[in-house]
This record gives structure tokens, C-alpha cells and sequence, in this order.
């Protein structure tokens, strides 16, 4: 074999990135020591050839076609191993593309430089950011950064919100300063860059790309009219002080606080006693309950009851102020306590559950701090590897997330979302059907490995969004070995999107136009201007986009 890709590991990553392979026409061989039966039927039926042994052995990469390959993806689920695949088959084969997996990507950034490889990738790090979209119940789908520039590519229907007004591709572009990429019309295929006059139906759904703060200007605007107004900045500060107190008090002992509103009782009184009775003046009558609430001799030449009042209140009065001052030091202490050991405070609504505190779990605490979204963390294992760098982000409920109870210790009531990321599809759809039943209102979140199922239970029991990891990373992990300079690659219907960030080099003194005919490439930013055709300069840095149909995903025949 010549022109072909090796895929080393044919786990739930590998085996979608030889799907994906497989549906761009590419020719793919497979290494592998096993390989789970319905998956070797399923390569064997599509004529991949499958070599079962230890991608370590070199007789085995050679035998594998290694030196006329075209790349190298290797996705065992062992960084050490990926990275002794990379070196063998960087000394055999030194000018190879090679992609590899790695959990750490503060180590995959740097064997990037040292080891040279196209990418080291994380999986986790990919499919993050698509499950904290789909946690706050955005439309975005990828988002990557050029020029420290945020860029978001998002998907919008026509006849929603602001496009509404567009009556064709061009006007997306003049108006919003966002460039269509895809054109779906219903009932139809997608349309890659549709013409700047071609006319939008209502129904239609662009896939369109922007910077981040065009796209919050207008779709984000949108989405927080359609919220309920919140109150004054103030009245808000005054309610969460409010609701802090009050679980402060709900906190204490009950004879506390029976005792603390007893008090609560006789303070008026006595001071309408002093005042009315004794005939006091006002503010002598608010003195005297003063002193004697802090047990400070008051009237000593009066009547007996009057004195047998004063020293119910000295005494009620000494154990209350005992007691509020134990409340304060408790407060004080707890947050410093939580601060110094990385804690962080439930929050009271609006947050997200977080279940299961894995490597992709991790990421989306981490995803969800950066975008300043609350979040509480859920793991039934407390000595979880990861639970404890997750506590400097969100505070954490260890328990089995299928209880009512633990979600409830969690803020289920008051959560926007929920998303179950562990690694067991059982778990996770357990979770989301009891937090659904627990609050109807909730969004449901499942991290689930076989897609089919996946689509299954979305349509059937109603759950929001049902995701596989492996399903998001796979794109970016395909694209890597086919081109060089991958920032990310998504699927959008039958489509293949892959985004270039670059120097043009190599494409100096073509204009925009002549590089779409010539290789299909095409910029999309070039310094703020999507529609600049100066010829490009070889040092000028740019980001573009080619698409690639697919054949029908192997499930559906």
C-alpha cells in the first residue's frame, strides 16, 4: 500500500477516526493487539486491513506500510505508549505527519517543538467546549482564537432572532460581519461558502463564523431579551445578602434560634416597657435595654417585677449575643478555612452539575470557569484522581449521582443544567432521567460513547443532548494527518469542516479568490476583512477553511 494512513489503537477514538477516514475515501490500515469483535467485523466488512500486534514493534509499523504512508494517527489510551509510537516512527520515517493522543496537554504542547510531530491532541480538551455549549443551551460549535482573537463558529436558523432580516448570504456578512460557511436548506444537502447573493429562506440554517463579541452582540442580545428581567444591580446584592443570612440561621441549632427570637421578642417589649411604663423618654428607653441586654446593671432602685424582667433579659441577652457572636467567628473561619484548603461556595442558582470528574469531567469545570459560569462538581469516588484540582473551581458533592438526595445536595432545584460525563453510559443516562425527574425544568447533558444510542435517546426519553467524546475529537484527530496547521475540524451534516491557521507561505502572491480555485482553500480572515483579495504575503498570518463530503456514516449503511 501507498498514499495511506495508519491508525495505531482502535478504541472508542480510534475506531471513529478510522470511520471518519473511511468516509473521506482515505486508505487506512489498522494495528492494533485487539480489537472488540462487532468492530473487527465492521473494518473487515469495508475492507480495512487490520494488523493485531504491538504498534511498538517496529517490524510491525514497517509491515504496516509505515515508509510509503501518508501519516501516522496513534490513539492508544497510554500517553507513554503514543509517544514511543511517535519516536519509532519519527526515526524510521523522519518527514511522516504524525498525530498523536495525550491526556497532559501542558506535555503535549511541548513535544509538539521537541518531538516534531503535526499534533499531540487531547481528547478531553476537544470535546470539552461542545459539552459546555450544549450545557448552557448554545448554538456554538467550535471556538479557537487567532491573533488572540476569539472566533466562534455557531449554527442559526433563518427566520429567528436577527437574521430575519437577511434576504440573502451577503447581507450576514455586511450586517453582522459574519461569514456563512454552510447552508442548510430543509430537506436538502449543504451548500460550502453559498454565493453572496444567493437568497435565504426562513428555516434555512447557516453555519456562520465570527468573532466572539459580533457573535455575543447579536445572537447573545437575542438570547438574553428572551430572559426574564432581572432586578436592579442593588436589589440583587440585597437579595443574595438576604438568602445568605437566611442559610446562616437555618444552619444553627433550633434551640438557638428559638432562643435568638425570644430575645428577638423581648427587646421591643422592653423598650415600650421603659418607655410607656416608666415613663422614660424614648431614647433613654432604648439605653436602658441596651446596657441591660449586655448584662449591665440597669435600674436597681424600682420595683421587683421590673428587676426580675431586667435580669430575664441580661440573661436571655448574654447568651444571644454569645451566640451571634459564635455564628460570625464560624462564618469568618469556614471562608478562610475554604479559601486556604481551595474550596470554593455553593452557588444558589444558575450553575451547572458537573457528574463525574474525569479527564473530560475536568475539562468542563475548567471550560465552564473560563466562560464564568457556576458549576458544582459530582463524583462517587472522593479519593477521584482529579477531584482535588477540581475544588479550585467549583465546589464539590462527592456521592453517587443517581440519588435523589446527593443531587439535591448538589443544587439540582436551582441548576440550569446537568451534564453527566462519567465513563459508564448507564450511569450517565441514570443520572440525567433522575435529574429530569427531580426538576422537569433542568437541561440534560449525557456524555454517551455509541452515537447510535445517543441519537436514540435524545428522540425517545427526551433528553436535550446526548454526545460522544470520542465523536467530537475525532474530526480534529483525522483532519491533523491530512493537513497541516489544524486548529479544529467539526462535522456539520454530511460535511467536514476543517480550519487552517497559518502563515500563508507557500500560498504567497495568490489572491483569495485564485487560492478557492486553484486548491479549495479559502481565507477567512485576514486582518478583520473577509473579503480582501490583495495577493497574500508570505509572512501574513491568516485563517482559513476547506470543506470535504462524506459518504453515509457506516451505521446507516
Amino acid at each position: 500500500m501507498s498514499g495511506h494512513i495508519i491508525v495505531c489503537g482502535v478504541g472508542d477514538v480510534g475506531y471513529q477516526v478510522v470511520e471518519l477516514l473511511h468516509r473521506l475515501g482515505e486508505s487506512v490500515v489498522v494495528v492494533a493487539e485487539r480489537v472488540d469483535e462487532e468492530r473487527r467485523l465492521a473494518l473487515e466488512d469495508r475492507s480495512i486491513r487490520i494488523l493485531f500486534g504491538n504498534a511498538r514493534n517496529e517490524r510491525l509499523l514497517l509491515e504496516a506500510g509505515l515508509q510509503s504512508a501518508k501519516g501516522l494517527i496513534t490513539v492508544t489510551d497510554k500517553d507513554l505508549v503514543n509517544i514511543e509510537i511517535a519516536l519509532d516512527s519519527r526515526r524510521l520515517c523522519p518527514d511522516l505527519p504524525i498525530v498523536l493522543r495525550l491526556f497532559d496537554q501542558d506535555l503535549a504542547r511541548q513535544l509538539e517543538s521537541v518531538l516534531d510531530v503535526r499534533r499531540a491532541l487531547g481528547m478531553s480538551a476537544l470535546a470539552a467546549p461542545s459539552f459546555a455549549a450544549a450545557a448552557l443551551g448554545g448554538s456554538v460549535l467550535a471556538s479557537f482564537t487567532l491573533d488572540d482573537i476569539p472566533f466562534v463558529l455557531g449554527r442559526q436558523i433563518v427566520g429567528d432572532g436577527p437574521l430575519r432580516r437577511c434576504p440573502n448570504v451577503g447581507a450576514v456578512s455586511r450586517f453582522y460581519h459574519l461569514q456563512t460557511l454552510l447552508r442548510e436548506k430543509p430537506g436538502e444537502g449543504c451548500a460550502f461558502l453559498p454565493g453572496a447573493d444567493e437568497p435565504l429562506q426562513p428555516g434555512d440554517r447557516l453555519s456562520l463564523l465570527g468573532r466572539k463579541k459580533d457573535w455575543e452582540r447579536w445572537f447573545g442580545a437575542a438570547e438574553e431579551s428572551a430572559r426574564p428581567r432581572e432586578r436592579s444591580s442593588w436589589r440583587r446584592s440585597l437579595g443574595q445578602r438576604l438568602r445568605r443570612a437566611i442559610r446562616v440561621w437555618h444552619e444553627e441549632p433550633l434551640p438557638l434560634r428559638i432562643l435568638f427570637a425570644s430575645v428577638c421578642i423581648l427587646i421591643p417589649a422592653a423598650v415600650l416597657f421603659f418607655r410607656y411604663h416608666l415613663g422614660f423618654t424614648l431614647t433613654d428607653a432604648i439605653f436602658y435595654t441596651t446596657i441591660t441586654l449586655h448584662g449591665e446593671i440597669g435600674l436597681t432602685d424600682t420595683l421587683p417585677e421590673v428587676k426580675l424582667y431586667e435580669v430575664l433579659i441580661m440573661v436571655l441577652g448574654s447568651v444571644t449575643v454569645a451566640t451571634i457572636y459564635s455564628m460570625i467567628t464560624d462564618y469568618v473561619v469556614s471562608s478562610r478555612l475554604r479559601k486556604l484548603l481551595g474550596g470554593q461556595p455553593m452557588p444558589k442558582r444558575g450553575h451547572v452539575l458537573v457528574v463525574g470528574i474525569g479527564h473530560v469531567g475536568y475539562r468542563i469545570l475548567r471550560e465552564l470557569a473560563q466562560l464564568g459560569v457556576p458549576a458544582v462538581a459530582v463524583d462517587a469516588d472522593p479519593d477521584a484522581k482529579l477531584l482535588a484540582t477540581a475544588r479550585t473551581f467549583a465546589p464539590v458533592v462527592t456521592g453517587d449521582a443517581r440519588s435523589g438526595e446527593i443531587l439535591a445536595q448538589a443544587g439540582l432545584a436551582t441548576a440550569r443544567a446537568v451534564v453527566a460525563a462519567t465513563s459508564d453510559d448507564a450511569v450517565n443516562l441514570a443520572v440525567a432521567l433522575t435529574a429530569r425527574r427531580l426538576n422537569p425544568r433542568i437541561r440534560t447533558v449525557l456524555r454517551l460513547f455509541d452515537d447510535e444510542f445517543a441519537r436514540k435517546v435524545e428522540s425517545a426519553l427526551g433528553i436535550d443532548v446526548a454526545l460522544g467524546a470520542s465523536w467530537i475529537a475525532a474530526p480534529t484527530f483525522a483532519a491533523s494527518a491530512l493537513y497541516s496547521d489544524v486548529v479544529k475540524a467539526v462535522i456539520v451534516q454530511d460535511q467536514l469542516l476543517v480550519f487552517l491557521e497559518r502563515k500563508a507561505g507557500d500560498w504567497a502572491g495568490l489572491k483569495p479568490s485564485e487560492l478557492r480555485a486553484e486548491k479549495g482553500i479559502h481565507i477567512l480572515h485576514r486582518g478583520g476583512d473577509f473579503t480582501d483579495e490583495r495577493p497574500l504575503a508570505a509572512e501574513e498570518h491568516v485563517l482559513a477553511a476547506l470543506s470535504r463530503n462524506l459518504a453515509p456514516a457506516w451505521k446507516e449503511g
